[in-house]
C-alpha cells in the first residue's frame, strides 16, 4: 500500500506573497508542526516506507495530481 507523506516549507508560502492572515495561520502551523515532530510520545513523522512528496513549490492541484500518480503507479 502506498503511504504518501506531504511536506512543504511554510516560509515558501510566505515568500509567495500570501496576505497577513495567511502569514499568521502559516506561523501557527509551523509552530504546531515543530511541537508535533518534537514530542517524545508518538512524534509526527512519515512512515518508514512512505514516499515523501515535497509540496513546497506546488499548488494544491499539483500536489494532488502528484500523489494520485504515485498511488496509481503502485
Amino acid at each position: 500500500m502506498s503511504k504518501p507523506a506531504l511536506i512543504g516549507d511554510h516560509k515558501e508560502l510566505l515568500d509567495r506573497g500570501e496576505t497577513s492572515i495567511y502569514a499568521r495561520v502559516l506561523e501557527a502551523l509551523a509552530d504546531r508542526d515543530a511541537r508535533d515532530r518534537g514530542r517524545s510520545v508518538a512524534p509526527m513523522k512519515a512512515a518508514d516506507d512512505a514516499i515523501i512528496i515535497d509540496t513546497t513549490t506546488m499548488d494544491a492541484e499539483e500536489a494532488f495530481n502528484t500523489a494520485i500518480s504515485i498511488i496509481r503507479s503502485r
